[in-house]
């Protein structure tokens, strides 16, 4: 389902279903990352649901995650550009977040900065010394071709640079509205 045009890097809250039909293929960034082949595999099938809360006061997002029903996490997301240690996450082990609201013209690459809908995103930058990985996300809502019309959709795109080099990715998000 397209989001409503009212859904900005300002106010994100929903739920979101990640679309594989619309999504590019996440095999090669889990890879990267060290996520082992059962797992990419499990992952690849599963549904993925990302629940935000937004708290436009505390800039803050709550999120809910669960792949499938078998892995489930809960984070918030602190848009004031600090950066937070996370440790043993069931997926991506020990990194560094840092995250912030932006304006395109500060995103430096380009396959990053285009097609948004909307001046603000949202930058995440996660870091895993461990693995030898960062991933640079934005985060926003852009207007997607879905069969013949174009919807506002979520999306996330990451860049993901590795001693291996660079790859990207893009996930397209079905959304509805958050039961409170």
């Amino acid at each position: 389902m397209a989001a409503p045009a009212d859904k900005t890097a300002a106010d994100m809250t929903g739920s979101y279903v990640m679309n594989r039909s619309l999504s590019g293929d996440t095999d090669g960034i889990l890879a990267l990352q060290g996520v082992g082949w059962l797992l990419r595999k499990s992952l690849g099938l599963a549904t993925v649901t990302i629940n935000l809360k937004h708290d436009g006061a505390a800039d803050v997002i709550h999120i809910h995650s669960v792949a499938g029903g078998v892995i489930s996490t809960n984070e918030d997301l602190h848009l004031d550009g600090k950066t937070y240690d996370r440790t043993k996450d069931k997926v991506w082990g020990n990194f560094k977040i840092t995250a912030q609201k932006k304006q395109l013209s500060e995103i430096d690459d380009e396959q990053l900065r285009e097609g948004w809908a909307g001046d603000e995103v949202i930058q995440v930058v996660a870091d895993n010394k461990d693995s030898k990985w960062v991933a640079l996300q934005i985060w926003g809502f852009k207007d997607h071709e879905v069969n013949g019309k174009t919807e506002r959709r979520y999306f996330r795109r990451v860049r993901l640079t590795h001693s291996k080099g660079v790859t990207y990715c893009h996930m397209v998000y079905d959304y509805s509205p958050l039961e409170q």
